[in-house]
């Protein structure tokens, strides 16, 4: 830059000014990206935890369900006319 009296020339002042904009504009678009990858990332995250936690549950129930199937069969087994020795 030039200095004249104590005072920068405008121009140079200007253009350095539009090339910070422009560095600017380029680093918010790449924040932009970022922030939207992350956010994909973290989504999928919580759909693999939904299906986890979902799966558990539908396999709880289907095993507590075939328990309840079995205890009848078994309460049936243990008062069979048959004694014990």
């Amino acid at each position: 830059m030039q200095e004249h009296n104590g005072k920068t020339n405008p121009t140079e002042a200007d253009t350095l000014s539009q090339l910070l904009e422009i560095q600017l504009a380029e680093k918010r678009s790449e924040w932009k990206r970022a922030s939207s990858k992350y956010r994909t990332v973290r989504s999928i995250g919580f759909v693999f935890l939904f299906l986890v936690i979902g799966g558990a549950l539908f396999a709880f129930f289907i095993a507590f369900s075939r328990v309840n199937e079995e205890r009848p069969m078994r309460q049936a087994i243990n008062s069979s006319p048959v004694p014990k020795r």
